[in-house]
């Protein structure tokens, strides 16, 4: 059996009560301590994962460190993966905020490594139909996916149990689990085409939990970690992810005494049992298979037969993007972000970032994206109630928000002294009587077999537009493609009564 792990280590300074004076002590009893022990083991291929603003942080402040990873990277034994530059929640942002947000991380990884990130961590997992395109705009071919997430909405049967019906609800690692065969396809094997060019692989709670508990609360033995692996890993071929979290749990106390004991003084406190439990760890799954970077077992293996699909504010831990929209400081924060938002897209956008914009403008206009989207760094608004949020991480947000509203009305002062954009073109026209006229997906709609849900039920509307075109040509085209349509609907078990221009002669 050809069967590689994957450990990816998430690394994120902007973090919930990770004040600027203890990153240092994070980067050296951390992110070293993972470079450094996965260097004794050059077989033990790692993937580690930086947001922007993390890998600007390790520059600035430990530039040797810096070297040792780029060192790694060059090696072939790390792979480095992006994330959007100040951890945005990037469901809870639109699609432009997101992909600037990995576009200004995407340059620092071109000053500070050499080169632009081919994988990226998507922060939470959180999903809208949009989230993949930001990414792909900004040049990922990689994405790590949620397998509980995908499996909820696209497996009746899972998805009767695991569903989380609470909204409000933070957590879902104590509700029920499914009854899960560990050859389950979507576990070990990667999609490709989530959107044209963008594979994925997908991490699951049910082997990354254990991480926490065997670096944090010595909950989980090294044995628990290993059997539990050797479980999960199936009688197949492929790759099981058994590290997808937190860096920072490994080598330091992390947020776990914040999250899990409500105490707020023993944060990001160093734990010099760490260097030991990693290399205890590295060795023992080293004896169970070989490790694998994330892109090598997103390209090497045989892709899921099925398109990804994920509905629209899941998030991983089986909850939502809800969870962080929620919080008080998001409920404040979030009219302003969109009343700039509004006025920026209404009076600036326009006329500084058409085709023909006078360039000398352009770096305020990214200024003001890149203050945009620090504004909305999810750890200035975590943790949830009835836990507070640190003071450093609200006025580390508060000042973004300031120099955002600072930079517009630079921008409003320039383009007030600017001829008036020419209104858009009137999109409907009537010889285009069969267009849908809404954008659902890049792919060909009549290649049904390739369209997930979402674009599966757009495709239904898209052919009854063409089925009631008064082109006769156009209205067989439509009625052969709903047949189509409802024919994948049923190989699905998606079966109904179909519409009359969807039913067959």
């Amino acid at each position: 059996m050809n069967h590689k792990y994957v450990a990816i280590y998430h690394c994120n300074l902007n973090y919930a009560f990770l004040v600027p004076e203890n990153y240092e002590r994070v980067i050296r009893a951390s992110y070293e301590t993972i470079i450094d022990a996965h260097a004794k083991y050059p077989a033990a291929k790692y993937v580690f994962e930086a947001s922007g603003y993390t890998i600007e942080q390790i520059a600035k402040l430990t530039p040797d460190v810096l070297e040792k990873l780029k060192a790694a990277i060059a090696s072939g034994q790390c792979e480095f993966m992006g994330a959007p530059y100040a951890h945005p929640i990037m469901a809870n942002v639109p699609e432009d905020d997101g992909y600037w947000s990995c576009e200004f991380a995407q340059r620092v990884y071109e000053k500070r490594l050499g080169r632009r990130a081919e994988s990226f961590w998507n922060p939470e997992c959180t999903w809208m139909q949009y989230v993949p395109r930001a990414f792909r705009r900004a040049g990922v071919k990689y994405l790590t996916l949620d397998f509980e997430s995908y499996m909820t909405c696209n497996d009746k049967e899972y998805g009767w149990v695991e569903r989380n019906r609470a909204h409000d609800m933070n957590w879902g690692g104590h509700l029920p689990w499914y009854d899960l065969d560990p050859d389950c396809p979507a576990l070990h094997r990667p999609f490709r085409d989530i959107v044209p060019g963008l594979h994925g692989f997908c991490r699951s709670d049910r082997l990354v939990g254990k991480y926490l508990g065997y670096f944090r609360g010595g909950k989980v033995t090294l044995e628990d970690l290993i059997a539990n692996l050797k479980r999960w890993t199936g009688t197949k071929d492929g790759a099981t992810i058994f590290i997808a979290d937190d860096a920072e749990y490994c080598g330091t106390t992390g947020y776990y005494y914040v999250k899990y004991a409500g105490d707020y003084s023993r944060s990001f406190a160093v734990d010099p049992t760490a260097g030991p439990l990693l290399d205890a760890l590295i060795r023992a799954v080293l004896e169970v298979g070989p490790m694998a970077t994330f892109k090598e077992v997103c390209e090497e293996f045989e892709p899921v037969n099925a398109p990804f699909f994920v509905e629209d504010r899941f998030a991983w831990h089986r909850t939502y993007a809800d969870a962080w929209a929620n919080t008080p400081e998001a409920r404040r924060w979030e009219p302003i972000l969109m009343e700039l938002r509004r006025e920026y897209k209404e009076q600036v956008q326009p006329l500084l970032e058409r085709p023909d914009a006078a360039p000398e403008h352009r770096r305020l206009v990214e200024e003001f994206w890149f203050h945009l989207t620090n504004s909305a760094n999810s750890d200035g608004r975590w943790p949830a109630p009835p836990l507070t949020t640190c003071p450093f991480n609200r006025e580390w947000v508060e000042k973004e928000i300031a120099a955002t509203k600072r930079t517009l009305n630079r921008l409003k002062k320039i383009v007030k002294n600017l001829p008036p954009a020419a209104a858009p073109e009137r999109a409907y026209r009537s010889e285009d009587d069969w267009d849908y006229g809404f954008h659902f997906t890049e792919k060909d709609p009549r290649e049904v077999e390739r369209l997930n849900h979402y674009e599966l039920q757009h495709a239904i509307y898209h052919f009854h537009k063409m089925a009631d075109s008064k082109d006769p040509a156009w209205q067989e085209e439509g009625r052969k493609n709903l047949r189509r349509v409802f024919d994948e609907l049923d190989r699905r078990g998606m079966k109904g009564i179909r519409p009359a221009a969807a039913r067959h002669d």
